[in-house]
C-alpha cells in the first residue's frame, strides 16, 4: 500500500509545482473592452489549462482512490474465505 501511494503523491506533487508557475503570471490589466476575436490566440483561453490539469488531478486522484479501495476489498474477501475455511475445518474436528 506504502509503495503505490509514493508514486501517486509524487505524480500529484508534480503535477501542482508545474501549475503554479502558470498561475502566479498576471496578465496585463487592461482598461477597456476588448471583444475575444481581436485577443491573441494565446489570451483567448487563458484557463483551459488550469481546468484541465485540475480535472486530471481529479481523476488520477479518483483512480487511486478506487484502486485503494478495490485492493483493500480483496484483501477483506481473502481473509473472510481463510476464516470461513478455518471454521468449517474446527467444527469438523
Amino acid at each position: 500500500m506504502a509503495s503505490l501511494m509514493r508514486p501517486i503523491v509524487l505524480a500529484l506533487l508534480l503535477l501542482t509545482s508545474a501549475v503554479v508557475p502558470v498561475a502566479a503570471q498576471q496578465p496585463e490589466q487592461q482598461n477597456e473592452y476588448v471583444p475575444i476575436d481581436q485577443l491573441p490566440p494565446q489570451d483567448q483561453l487563458p484557463a483551459a489549462p488550469l481546468l484541465v490539469t485540475a480535472y486530471a488531478v481529479v481523476m488520477v486522484g479518483l483512480f487511486a482512490y478506487v484502486l485503494s479501495v478495490a485492493r483493500r476489498l480483496t484483501t477483506v474477501q481473502r481473509e473472510l474465505e481463510r476464516l470461513e475455511s478455518d471454521l468449517k475445518k474446527t467444527r469438523r474436528v
